[in-house]
């Protein structure tokens, strides 16, 4: 059998929507063995991908040696000559990094597919270019199609995650009475330039319109605060919802995909815990500020966008982005939270929700 390496995206976000592309390259080529090199944190997830062994999941920097980042030259080095005992024919880049190019030219990788940004054409043998009009307007997912299947065609939806275990978090479990749970994800790894701040508010709004169902908070250790202040607010808003905070408080990343499937819903910030969610097939309500829908939105069908209108979109959003955090500011709670409502009543009649 023929082994094939592909490098994983460092981002989750960026990580689901490469997963459309996994799935067609596995349909396409079934002869083909994929192996993956990815991030530490990747690692679980790209285990519960259809057809793809824990065995082939390489990570970089090596278990046990303390690194926590690519930025290790002399890791990287070590990586690279590593990958040559894997004999891999062919390498594919879904990163655009310099440093992705790097380690498959010392694997000694004779085919190395991606594109020639950032100083790598010399790198790259295999060189996957874009028309201006395709960066313009080709999801991201299309663009991972491209590099490895050799095409953008397919159904953005067909992610290859296998069936979950849905699993609330501890501390949902005082709260028995409550049937259904709305997943609620406040934070973004990019910061303020992608955080909507009227999360309390449009909870305290769905709350006001159905009580029976609860609200979990989920998200990663460093976004604790943010969970905190949306817990705050509410108690300012003295709206009698039950909210648990559980951010910082699933163990690992699978964990937190689980608890999401055990959600009814999610209200979210454009991240990758609103891609994580939409390609597990729960349906999505994601506040989306500078950033474009069409490029990088949500893959599951059941995923509903609300943006601010004429929004001059940008794919390169600063961290700090006083136009952007301002763009988010006047999106009001009221239309994110109907989004939300629309789907608990249609679930309530019997309808799918999602996929």
């Amino acid at each position: 059998m023929i082994s094939v390496l592909l490098i994983s995206p460092n981002w989750l976000g960026d990580f689901v929507m490469a997963l459309p592309a996994v799935a067609c390259f596995r349909r396409e080529h079934p002869e083909t063995e994929l192996h993956i090199l990815c991030k530490p944190f990747l690692k679980p997830l790209w285990a519960c991908v259809d057809g793809i062994r824990e065995e082939n999941i390489l990570v970089f920097p090596p278990e046990g040696s303390g690194k926590k980042s690519f930025l290790q030259t002399r890791e990287t080095f070590q990586m690279g000559f590593a990958l040559r005992k894997k004999g891999y024919s062919s390498a594919y880049l879904l990163p655009n990094s310099f440093r992705s190019a790097l380690l498959a030219w010392l694997g000694g990788i004779g085919h190395r597919r991606g594109t020639g940004l950032h100083a790598r054409r010399l790198l790259v043998n295999d060189v996957v270019r874009f028309s201006d009009e395709e960066n313009r307007t080709l999801h991201q997912s299309r663009e991972y199609l491209r590099i490895l299947c050799g095409h953008t065609d397919g159904d953005l939806s067909q992610t290859g995650f296998g069936s979950r275990h849905p699993a609330l978090p501890d501390a949902c479990r005082a709260y028995p009475e409550v049937s259904r749970w709305v997943g609620v994800i406040p934070g973004a790894a990019r910061g303020d330039s992608k955080r909507w701040p009227h999360f309390a508010a449009a909870i305290a709004k769905i709350a006001e319109q159905d009580p029976t169902v609860g609200f979990v908070l989920l998200g990663t250790k460093s976004e604790r605060s943010i969970g905190e202040q949306a817990m705050a607010q509410i108690g300012v808003l003295r709206q009698r919802a039950i909210v648990v905070n559980a951010i910082g408080e699933t163990r690992d990343t699978v964990a937190f995909l689980d608890a999401l499937c055990s959600c009814v819903c999610v209200l979210c910030n454009d991240s990758g815990g609103m891609h994580l969610a939409s390609a597990a097939g729960i349906p999505v309500v994601a506040v989306f500020g500078r950033t474009d829908p069409k490029k990088t939105g949500p893959l599951g069908r059941a995923a509903r966008i609300i943006q601010a209108p004429d929004v001059k979109v940008s794919r390169a959003i600063r961290r700090v982005d006083p136009d952007a955090a301002a763009i988010l500011r006047s999106i009001e709670p009221e239309r994110v939270a109907e989004a939300c409502c629309e789907i608990l009543r249609a679930q309530g009649d019997g309808k799918t929700g999602g996929r």
